[in-house]
């Protein structure tokens, strides 16, 4: 049992969701918005947001560590209870930013653009928050079966947006009603994972002898997804979607995003397991890879094989039936030049792998831009050399960290074949080129000052950490500029969307 102290935190916030629950369905009624337009735009948010706050406040105070429940679980446990538990907040806090941005911008142009996207980012955290709980806790019956109910909210509002039965903002009424119901599932099943017991051991973790700890095992299809490396694909599909909407063909529609998105994570992933069927023998002799399926001998390298292959083959049709042509080719192409092109050839052979290598991952916004134009024209052509020069620095300092791992398994990284003071320098001219290019969007017209703007924030950073990484060469400076060059690449594309949602 929670403590007393947790259980008087909880109970107010369980006792809000009814009262939110008529909140939004009063306001978004009709008639509300007939009788006071003005009034409603701008109350509606401003009522539903008192309510949000005073429920979120308790759910942050409850992931506070606690000692007792640290004692009782394990310091390992506990932190996989408040991951997940975070993980089911975050979900309830985006179905809310959906619903309520939504109202601000119900007669503006960007309405559908915005439901479209924030749409595929909740569907991510709700299945997360889904796969976790049937990870953690399947055994919990109450807990499944709110998982349950969020699914089929999940699938109603799925159904519902890709119908295509007339724009978003027409909908807003039954979207604000499932929407409703979908936060307070996600928000009730956070709570209820932080008041119900655990499935864990009682005795305190330092209690457990070596012997007796038993590293759990993934499942066969955790480690099928994991061959698609979906963290890295993620990245793809960002930039694959944002060069979606920023052509002059107009916004997307929903069906159109959701079947390119599905067709190049088909690719990407086919792509990755390819790589990991034949990399076998360098991933075993690196660190960070060597507890990957193929090399640890849970799947088979052709089963892997098999298994990319066929998830590329599936991207073509995809991308061919429900997309355009241009869109299918150039994404088989992608997948061609990182399965054989990269992985057989330039990884063990050259230097230069990484950066004749990382045009594959800078054909994804061309496939978003050909999805829309089914046509290829300068602005894909820099949104491509943008990911181009990315990638070294990117990828590089990876490498800085990893060499010794390169070393071992013979990959000539630049790192181990010129050392780590060239290393560092070919990072900081990279570097240069890469927010040299960024900048080209503007005076090409392709976008405005705002993006400009954006991009020289972003950019002024990106310098700043790889001049760290050349002067300094330390570890802290090195980690700064790998982990920021993935917020970077997410934010520039994002200030691309910005720009022409704002200024069109």
């Amino acid at each position: 049992m929670a403590p007393p102290q947790r259980r008087a935190t909880g109970t107010p916030t369980l006792l809000l969701i009814p009262l939110v629950l008529l909140l939004q369905v009063a306001l978004s009624h009709d008639t509300v918005w007939a009788a006071a337009p003005a009034v409603a735009s701008l109350v509606h948010p401003g009522i539903c947001v008192l309510p949000v706050g005073l429920m979120l406040v308790p759910m942050v105070a409850l992931l506070v560590p606690d000692a007792n429940v640290t004692l009782r679980l394990g310091a390992r446990a506990t932190r996989r209870k408040r991951r997940y538990t975070r993980l089911t907040m975050a979900g309830a806090a985006v179905a809310w930013v959906l619903l309520v941005a939504g109202s601000l911008m119900r007669h503006d142009f960007a309405a559908d653009s915005f439901y479209a996207s924030t749409l595929l980012l909740l569907n991510g955290l709700v299945l997360t928050a889904v796969w976790q709980t049937w990870q953690e806790r399947r055994t919990d019956a109450v807990l499944v079966g709110s998982v349950g109910v969020a699914v089929v909210l999940l699938a109603l509002i799925d159904a519902l947006v890709l119908a295509g039965v007339g724009p978003l903002t027409s909908l807003y009424t039954p979207l604000a009603v499932l929407i409703t119901l979908l936060w307070m599932s996600m928000l009730l099943l956070g709570a209820l994972t932080l008041r119900r017991p655990a499935p864990m051991l009682a005795e305190p973790a330092a209690h457990v002898a070596p012997e007796a700890a038993v590293e759990k095992r993934p499942t066969l299809l955790s480690d099928y997804m994991s061959l698609t490396k979906p963290k890295v694909v993620s990245l793809l599909l960002v930039t694959t979607l944002a060069a979606m909407y920023i052509t002059d063909a107009g916004l997307p529609s929903l069906a159109l995003v959701f079947w390119t998105m599905l067709g190049g994570y088909l690719a990407s992933g086919g792509a990755g397991a390819i790589n990991c069927a034949f990399e076998k023998d360098v991933d075993i002799n690196m660190g960070r890879t060597s507890r990957r399926p193929v090399p640890s001998g849970r799947i088979k390298p052709e089963h892997a094989l098999l298994f990319g292959s066929t998830l590329v083959a599936l991207s073509f049709v995809v991308l061919a039936t429900f997309v355009t042509l241009m869109a299918a080719v150039l994404s088989l192409i992608g997948a061609f030049y990182y399965a054989i092109a990269y992985t057989r050839w330039l990884k063990r052979h050259t230097w230069q792998n990484i950066v004749i290598g990382g045009g594959a991952g800078a054909i994804p916004p061309m496939v978003g831009w050909a999805a829309m134009t089914n046509s290829v024209s300068l602005v894909p052509v820099i949104l491509f050399l943008i990911i181009f020069y990315w990638t070294p620095p990117h990828f590089w300092a990876l490498a800085l960290v990893k060499q010794k791992d390169y070393a071992r398994a013979g990959v000539p990284m630049l790192p181990v074949v010129a050392g780590e003071a060239e290393t560092r320098w070919q990072i900081w001219l990279y570097s240069v080129l890469l927010v040299s290019f960024s900048f080209i969007l503007t005076p090409i017209h392709a976008m405005g000052l705002m993006y400009l703007g954006l991009a020289a924030v972003l950019g002024g950073f990106f310098l700043y950490y790889a001049w760290l990484v050349w002067r300094r060469g330390d570890q802290a400076a090195i980690w700064g500029l790998y982990k920021y060059s993935l917020l970077y690449l997410a934010l520039l594309f994002g200030a691309m969307v910005l720009d022409q949602l704002v200024l069109g």
